[in-house]
């Protein structure tokens, strides 16, 4: 609970600031839904995913200068769901062409937060506990042009026992970036 106190009112100062910030580049791509190792695979459909990248934040070079982010992921899937999100990603280049991001923050859902089943391996969604959950993302990318660039991203959605359910939801796909 301490973590997400301390980490709930950083997130949501980031993306405020975000706001005002230029924005350094945009990144769209595809989601499998439920596709993940920490959490049950019971979400059908894709995810229709948008995200915007700040510039980079240098008064916080003391943990990295992340660069904010605010995004979004639409599910397609009749069980699946659907996501707003705001964060800080740290990004690292690997040579000229390939980089890792890594990303934190807080998501908002559409998903169920209680049990609707006496056993939860047979409801339809994943059982998320809360509303708003803590999100981690990945992307190992490749840069097809200076400005273009195409990765593998992953995201996990938890509440980290801030809530009774909490079987998580892990969606991965492949996106599109584009620096402006």
């Amino acid at each position: 609970m301490r973590a997400f106190n301390m980490a709930f009112p950083a997130t949501l100062l980031a993306a405020f600031s975000a706001a005002a910030a230029p924005i350094d580049e945009i990144r769209a791509g595809i989601l499998a839904q439920g596709f993940g190792v920490m959490s049950p695979d019971k979400e059908d459909g894709v995810g229709i995913n948008g995200e915007i990248l700040f510039n980079r934040i240098y008064t916080l070079r003391p943990i990295g200068a992340p660069r904010p982010h605010v995004g979004f992921s639409i599910a397609t899937g009749d069980f699946a769901t659907s996501q707003v999100y705001a964060g800080l990603t740290w990004e690292q280049n690997i040579g000229s062409r390939l980089f890792v991001d890594a990303g934190l923050g807080i998501a908002v859902h559409d998903g169920e937060t209680e049990f609707s089943s006496p056993d939860p391996l047979l409801g339809e969604r994943n059982y998320l506990g809360c509303r708003a959950l803590f999100r981690l993302s990945a992307d190992l990318g490749y840069r097809l042009t200076e400005r273009a660039s195409m990765s593998l991203h992953a995201e996990h959605l938890s509440n980290a026992g801030l809530c009774s359910e909490n079987e998580g939801l892990d969606n991965a796909g492949v996106r599109l970036g584009y620096k402006l």
